[in-house]
């Protein structure tokens, strides 16, 4: 997961761009050095039409996009680690001049890999007709030869997604976008997919309808014109972040970046929740957040660590190990959420240990199951946080994580189960194998291993069914069926969302209710009928 903390702008000199004697570097090539006293280094970009750029940076903490009046337009990094590789994708403003501004500690040797291309947008249109009741009112006017002014103005009034009744247990939801030329995607569709958007005729207006549970909750960007690029279909497909952006019309957003591009629009039909945007904003009141850097010997490596600590006359006896955790406090403002809900007695009183999982490559090796990670868990974070006069016990330290991070939480708690003796996953990548092995290796091994003294709350997305072996939703309830045959105490917990922190907020929260018996009266979430056909399809 990336590392944006958006909000954050260093050191931004009041000079023009111009002024910073900025290097005016080729469409693509590869420059390096050493930050000076100043941490800076500045590119003046060459004036392109439609665009993208591919980037590689190394040894750089923060990167932005500036317009030729030294405003911001795009904050590509934000605290990232000194030591880290980061891969952007990006478009530069079409017809005009920009720059681009990196930073990094004073001596530390940087790198910038890019190219940039000219590049038309990929041809995706795609004419359906809609279902939705509005659209198709619409599509009538349009064919009297009426316009879609008063559509838009209703949508600036309404806002989007549009959202209107199905049956008493689903909705009809329609994504919108004005005024695209050749596509318009969404990322973090109901689908699962990258799905592109239909046009409606020749008009403005590009739509997607999706029948929906009544409780959905999800993010999503919607990316217009993507550009068709060179390389291999995946490459293609990541190409959907060089325009990816929150809904101009949705008021509802996820999390607090500032610029559309880091930030990512809420779709919350169930009213009720905890990782609201003002519990995001409350300051801490009643508990302190402090910030650490942890040196592993395992993993050759330095991390940012942060433990949130409620005030208390006594140490809160729950610990919470969180993956990912500065996308999760810096994105999400998980700490702030969880002081203003132990404050109000919706949680009981929690230690959570933020851990930084770096930069993506180094997430992808060490999150799935990788013996040096468990050791660095077990023999050198434990100590370490008992040393920082946190109380630790095996029946209440959690270990919790998302996709990559719900994988590697129960994959720590196999290896080191007298440490950890609770595992929240969320969306867990149990499809993930070694290189020549089949899928679900790490649901093999609890199959083949004794049981452990080690409980498991399991979430997954009832979008996440995209995949030949049924998706992580599948793969979850696999990992359930082999986790309830060897007797462990486990309960899956389905939601209706995809692959996402707005789901994965909320399922922590609940996860840690139940797992430290504040919601013992309620039952355990199980998988409906048609749940389970999903799950049986992929046993085929």
């Amino acid at each position: 997961m990336k590392t944006a903390w958006s909000g954050l702008l260093i050191g931004m000199s009041t000079l023009p761009a111009a002024a910073m004697n900025c290097e005016s570097p080729s469409l693509q090539g590869e420059l390096q050095g050493k930050f000076d006293a100043s941490g800076e280094v500045c590119f003046d970009l060459p004036t392109l039409g439609e665009n993208y750029v591919a980037a590689t940076l190394s040894g750089v903490t923060d990167a932005r996009l500036l317009d030729d009046n030294n405003r911001r337009l795009r904050t590509l990094l934000a605290g990232g680690p000194a030591d880290g590789e980061q891969t952007l994708l990006f478009s530069l403003p079409v017809h005009r001049a920009s720059s681009l501004v990196l930073h990094g500690e004073e001596g530390a040797r940087w790198r910038f890999q890019w190219q940039m291309r000219e590049t038309t947008a990929l041809a995706k249109i795609q004419p359906l007709d809609p279902v939705s009741p509005r659209l198709q009112r619409l599509k009538r006017e349009l064919a009297a030869g009426g316009s879609t002014a008063h559509f838009w103005q209703e949508r600036e009034r309404e806002g989007t997604p549009m959202v209107e009744p199905v049956d008493a247990g689903h909705k009809r939801v329609t994504f919108l976008w004005r005024g695209a030329s050749r596509n318009v995607f969404i990322l973090g569709s109901p689908a699962g997919d990258h799905d592109p958007l239909f046009r409606l005729g020749d008009s403005d207006v590009w739509f997607r309808s999706y029948v929906v549970p009544a409780d959905t909750l999800m993010q999503y960007k919607l990316a217009p014109d993507v550009p068709q690029v060179t390389g291999s279909a995946r490459e293609q497909r990541r190409a959907i972040l060089v325009s990816a952006q929150a809904d101009p019309l949705n008021p509802n957003s996820v999390n607090a970046a500032h610029d559309r591009w880091n930030r990512y629009s809420l779709l919350a039909l169930n009213a009720a929740r905890f990782c609201t945007a003002q519990r995001m904003a409350q300051p801490l009141r009643y508990g302190t957040l402090t910030r650490h850097q942890l040196r592993s010997d395992f993993l050759q490596n330095t991390r940012e660590v942060l433990i949130y600590r409620p005030r208390l006359p006594q140490p809160a006896r729950w610990t919470l190990l969180l993956f990912d955790g500065k996308t999760y406090q810096h994105e999400y403002r998980l700490a702030n959420v969880l002081d203003a809900l132990i404050a109000s007695h919706r949680l009981p009183p929690i230690n959570v240990v933020f851990i930084d999982s770096l930069d993506h490559p180094r997430r992808a090796k060490e999150l799935p199951p990788n013996p040096h990670f468990a050791d660095f868990m077990a023999h050198e974070l434990l100590p370490w946080l008992r040393r920082q006069g946190l109380s630790l016990s095996r029946q209440k330290t959690v270990v919790a994580g998302s996709s990559y991070g719900g994988l590697a939480a129960s994959w720590v708690a196999l290896r080191y189960p007298r440490q950890f003796g609770n595992v929240l996953s969320l969306s867990g990548s149990y499809w993930w194998a070694p290189q020549g092995e089949e899928a679900s290796w790490l649901t093999r091994q609890y199959q083949q291993s004794p049981r452990y003294p080690v409980r498991f709350w399991l979430q997954a997305g009832k979008f996440e069914t995209s995949g030949p072996d049924g998706g992580i939703y599948a793969n979850t309830l696999e990992f359930e069926q082999v986790l309830k045959e060897k007797g462990y105490t486990v309960s899956f917990h389905p939601s209706s969302s995809g692959h996402d922190y707005a789901a994965w907020c909320e399922a922590l929260i609940s996860g840690m209710r139940d797992l430290t018996g504040l919601a013992l009266n309620g039952k355990p979430a199980t998988p409906d009928p048609a749940q389970q056909q999903i799950f049986n399809r992929a046993q085929r």
